[in-house]
């Protein structure tokens, strides 16, 4: 324990377990989000707008419900919410192997699963920013748990799609799939084995909307997460887009193997790793406001997939350093952003601001996941993967204006929790 009686980041044992219930259930949705892909195309031979539909309903919670779940985050338990949330996908995932199977899985099961362990992951990922400083309680570490997790993400991200390569390669898809239900009932075990803190929530139930009202309230007051969110929000209509035809592209235009891509997968994964171990050392040596400039800046990584060519070593290096520069980009944003949230937003708005953040991040999800299959099926895939690529650098301006009025100091934050 250190002078100040805090316990080390290291040694607090709910955050430990939690953090390592987050390794394993990372590791294996990473592996799905290759795999549930690859056997679209490879096993029911999906097209563009198929697979755009795929990525959009990915996303499609966080437009319909993210406002909703926010509210029911702050008025629930939220250990218990993620334990659930955990056996749930476990058991959504859980299907698509067994239909495989008895050989009667179909496109409009993959729609529903994906739907469906998209609402659950929703509600895990807003109630997971929020129980973080239940976990963490002296504030000066939240920094550090953030980059904590953010480093496990990153982790899992290099391993997770060089896994799911191999077995979908060696095993076959439905395998790889079965690894990700599994991981999420072993990751259950975990969070449950850690005995963390649980207490009831302290927010008054007012009615809905009003409980929505004072969400997005609480998140018009915070200019720098304003900018930040609507950044990213632009980027990602851009990314979903290049989500619905990068597995085509890469399998039917570049001739990859599914090895091959988890190799494109495991080259860019080293970027949120990098995030994960560089963000507090930065931030603190150079500020957030022009670094933050910098990350948007990385978010056009995936510029290099269309113009990837040559001979294949070359092609994976050029696709694998694009992705590293999105993930780093992406990571670091998303440290900072969660640690001005936790540093500003009073507890019991947590779930309900995050849930403002996810609705304008992936809200525009479903509707970039369905242009980039309806470009993809009327220019064809390289020429839609130029467009929707360039179009992710439009998080810039967001981000620049607000680093130029000072927005994003997170130094200039009063620290609202003692």
């Amino acid at each position: 324990m250190s002078q100040s009686g805090v316990v080390p980041l290291r040694r607090n044992r709910p955050f430990a377990f939690f953090w390592s219930a987050q390794l394993l259930s990372n590791a294996g949705t990473q592996v799905s989000e290759l795999a549930i892909p690859l056997i679209a195309v490879i096993a029911l031979s999906a097209g563009p707008t198929e697979m755009g539909a795929l990525t959009a309903l990915e996303s499609l919670p966080s437009l319909l419900l993210a406002v909703f779940l926010g509210v029911y985050v702050d008025r629930l338990r939220r250990g218990r919410l993620l334990f659930w949330a955990n056996i749930g996908q476990g058991v959504l995932i859980g299907t698509v192997p067994l239909a495989a199977a008895f050989g009667v899985l179909t496109m409009g099961q993959l729609y529903l699963v994906t739907f469906a362990v998209g609402t659950l992951a929703l509600a895990y990922g807003l109630a997971h920013n929020a129980y973080v400083p239940v976990l963490v309680t002296d504030r000066r570490q939240l920094t550090a748990a953030n980059s904590s997790i953010a480093l496990t993400d990153s982790v899992t991200a290099v391993a997770g799609p060089g896994l799911g390569g191999v077995l979908v390669q060696l095993l076959t898809a439905p395998i790889a799939i079965a690894v990700d239900a599994a991981s999420f009932f072993v990751a259950a075990a975990l969070q449950a084995a850690g005995r963390g803190p649980d207490p009831a929530p302290v927010t008054e139930k007012t009615h809905l909307r009003l409980s929505i009202k004072e969400g997005f309230a609480a998140f018009r007051q915070q200019p720098g997460i304003v900018a930040i969110t609507l950044g990213k929000g632009s980027f990602d209509f851009f990314h979903w887009g290049v989500l619905a035809l990068y597995i085509l592209y890469a399998v039917r235009e570049l001739g990859l193997s599914p090895a091959a891509i988890g190799l494109i997968a495991v080259l860019g994964s080293i970027g949120p790793l990098l995030a994960g171990v560089i963000t507090t050392p930065i931030s603190r040596r150079f500020g957030t406001t022009w670094t933050t400039v910098i990350a948007a800046i990385l978010l056009g990584g995936e510029l290099l997939i269309p113009f990837a060519t040559g001979p294949k070593p070359l092609v994976l290096a050029m696709i694998g350093l694009g992705q590293l520069s999105l993930g780093l980009g992406v990571v670091y944003l998303i440290i900072i952003r969660a640690t001005m949230l936790q540093h500003t937003v009073d507890p019991g708005l947590l779930g309900r601001v995050g849930s403002v953040i996810r609705l304008i991040e992936w809200g525009p999800g479903p509707l970039g996941g369905l242009t980039g299959g309806f470009l993809g099926s009327a220019l064809g895939l390289r020429p839609a993967l130029i467009l929707m690529a360039a179009g992710t650098l439009t998080a810039v301006p967001w981000i620049a204006v607000a680093a130029a009025r000072g927005h994003l100091h997170t130094n200039r934050h009063k620290d609202r929790h003692p």
